[in-house]
């Protein structure tokens, strides 16, 4: 969005739909009759505010690595406390980031069907720089929709499978969200390699 410029890329430099969407929030509780944070004291007000933006903001992807570092650092030399109002906050990033990726742990039809409205979306911002005159990354790419398998497998090795494993040590109950991250991947790893075989016979067969 950013590299397109449109008008909130413009707006905003960073996060640039999580401010949008922040923004929109205060907009709506200003509206007559939807401030239901309105009984609040002002001080009270102010930090609903604060942490709704901070988990907001949170569920931006490039936000998720800092935090992620952050609270991995935290639980590994066993000094987290959840009296300590920055861990609790690390926490509330982290969750929001799971949340916000929750289909990479539910039933594998659920988790399949998610990824192609994904993808779909993808193909139609490719589309557009392909109009422009640029060329997509190659999982925007609809021509190459074999890709998909790939690019599953290093989105949740690289950014799900760390999120879920690091929030399983911070809330335990949350280990079967990890679970059906890790069974999921496993379906995305079967599916990358069928495509790979069929590449390689492809291959052999035009020679």
């Amino acid at each position: 969005m950013t590299e397109s410029a449109t008008p909130l890329a413009a707006l905003y430099s960073t996060s640039t739909l999580e401010h949008h969407h922040f923004n929109m929030t205060v907009a709506i509780l200003q509206q007559e009759g939807h401030n239901i944070l309105k009984h609040l004291s002002e001080e009270a007000y102010k930090q609903v505010l604060g942490n709704i933006k901070h988990c907001i903001l949170a569920t931006d992807l490039a936000r998720f690595f800092p935090n992620r570092d952050r609270l991995s650092a935290v639980v590994e030399n066993k000094s987290f406390s959840w009296s300590n109002l920055d861990h609790r906050l690390l926490v509330e990033a982290i969750a929001m980031t799971a949340c916000d990726l929750c289909a990479a742990c539910k039933h594998w039809d659920v988790q399949y069907k998610t990824s192609q409205v994904i993808f779909e979306e993808f193909y139609q911002q490719g589309d557009a720089e392909k109009v422009a005159g640029r060329t997509p990354a190659p999982m925007m790419d609809r021509d190459q929709p074999d890709q998909q398998a790939a690019c599953q497998v290093g989105f949740m090795k690289g950014i799900c499978l760390p999120c879920y494993k690091l929030l399983s040590k911070v809330i335990p109950q949350t280990k079967p969200l990890l679970q059906g991250c890790e069974q999921n991947t496993e379906r995305w790893m079967q599916k990358a390699s069928e495509v790979e075989m069929q590449r390689k016979g492809r291959i052999g067969t035009s020679h």
